[in-house]
């Protein structure tokens, strides 16, 4: 039996979000097991930036939800994510599980490319922002095998499956948790499906995420894209060098200029006035 694990980042009872993932669910194959879990209920707490979990053999020392998520990730064969959009982004516990990913990449090995699919869910059309980009980037940062990601629109409770084609593209999704990965769509970063794009010039652009590069060809009465290589960002062993060897070697770095770098910040001192609730 293969296990799934449903990611809810609403804090709603019944939300468009859990209804889309027991859809998903449904679809990936008979002989599966939905297994749900609120990520507000893990109560994760804000990284603090400390870095203890880069020492070897070291875990984050907040004492939250974080590991028993961790465990359950491990004992999962596939993940469904979704998350509601607010203010055109996603819900602020996915930003929050996010951040924690310096500590996730330090044991990622015991869940990486597990396959992964992510559901957002917006109220109003042309309201959706940066939402699918996030949880999207999210995701990869975490080592998972991202499959598909569609944005489903509804604002109201059970809306989400009731627009036309949800089902049929939810169903569609759950074929995917863990057989072929949808390509990206047009106008997506091919490499990480990114939406958000920098344009250097007219002509070229740069994804804002991975970095990958493209063009826009003009042809007739068309515009065509052309990328270039493809993006290596998220592969596993640049996430390693990032989260291992590249923050170890700052942490190291720290110690060793310490005193100097007391000294800088000992200027900022004084009657600094803070507020508190």
């Amino acid at each position: 039996m293969r296990k799934i694990l449903g990611l809810v980042s609403s804090q709603r009872k019944q939300a468009n979000g859990e209804i889309l993932i027991k859809e998903v669910a449904a679809a990936a194959g008979d002989n599966c097991q939905l297994k749900l879990l609120r990520l507000a209920d893990l109560n994760l707490e804000l990284c603090r930036g400390c870095y203890t979990c880069l020492t070897p053999d070291k875990q984050c020392p907040l004492d939250d939800g974080l590991y028993y998520l961790v465990e359950q990730i491990k004992d999962a064969d596939g993940i469904i994510l979704s998350a509601p959009c607010y203010a055109m982004g996603p819900a602020a516990v996915t930003k929050v599980l996010g951040d924690r990913i310096i500590a996730l990449a330090q044991i990622m090995d015991q869940w990486w490319g597990k396959p992964c699919v992510v559901v957002a869910t917006a109220g109003i059309q042309g309201w959706e922002g940066y939402t699918s980009t996030a949880l999207n980037t999210m995701v990869r940062l975490m080592g998972f095998d991202l499959k598909d990601s569609h944005m489903f629109m509804g604002a109201l409770p059970g809306e989400g499956v009731m627009g036309e084609g949800a089902i049929t593209r939810a169903r569609k999704m759950g074929q995917a948790l863990f057989g072929q990965a949808r390509p990206a769509l047009v106008g997506e970063c091919p490499t990480c499906w990114s939406e958000a794009w920098r344009f250097n010039n007219p002509e070229t652009v740069v994804c804002t995420i991975c970095g990958q590069t493209g063009s826009l060809v003009l042809e007739k009465k068309n515009i065509r894209w052309e990328y270039g290589e493809a993006s290596n960002l998220f592969e596993k062993f640049n996430l390693e060098e990032c989260f291992h060897e590249k923050l170890r070697v700052k942490v190291k770095e720290f110690i060793a200029r310490r005193k100097e770098l007391a000294e800088v910040r000992d200027q900022y001192k004084g009657n600094d006035i803070w507020l508190r609730r």
